[in-house]
């Protein structure tokens, strides 16, 4: 699904879900990614989330991730997250408390 400045993509295979998000991840758009996500993610699956490269996050976004991973969890499904992050939005994630959510790769931009 391709909104505004924003991208959530999400695939189905090998019983697995797969959940890509991009571009501006922040509050101007989260309602609307929520949103997405209400409607195309359900729980009767493990699920695997990828950051890919953001133009921007800020902290509703990453309050958004740990809510799908207490979720996943009290459905008893497996969630994974992993992101490749500009080293600016690296470090806002980590000041922000949110590193042991991401397994991040840093790159350098």
């Amino acid at each position: 699904m391709k909104e505004d400045n924003f991208s959530v993509q999400v695939k189905k295979s090998d019983g697995i879900l797969y959940v890509d998000f991009s571009g501006q991840l922040t509050i101007n758009y989260i309602q609307k990614i929520k949103e997405a996500v209400s409607e195309q993610v359900d729980f009767s699956q493990d699920i695997s989330v990828n950051v890919d490269n953001p133009d921007n996050l800020d902290i509703t976004f990453l309050q958004l991730l740990q809510s799908l991973k207490t979720t996943a969890e009290l459905n008893k499904k497996q969630l994974s997250i992993s992101s490749t992050l500009p080293s600016e939005l690296e470090s806002l994630v980590s000041n922000a408390g949110f590193s042991d959510l991401l397994n991040s790769n840093p790159v350098n931009n």
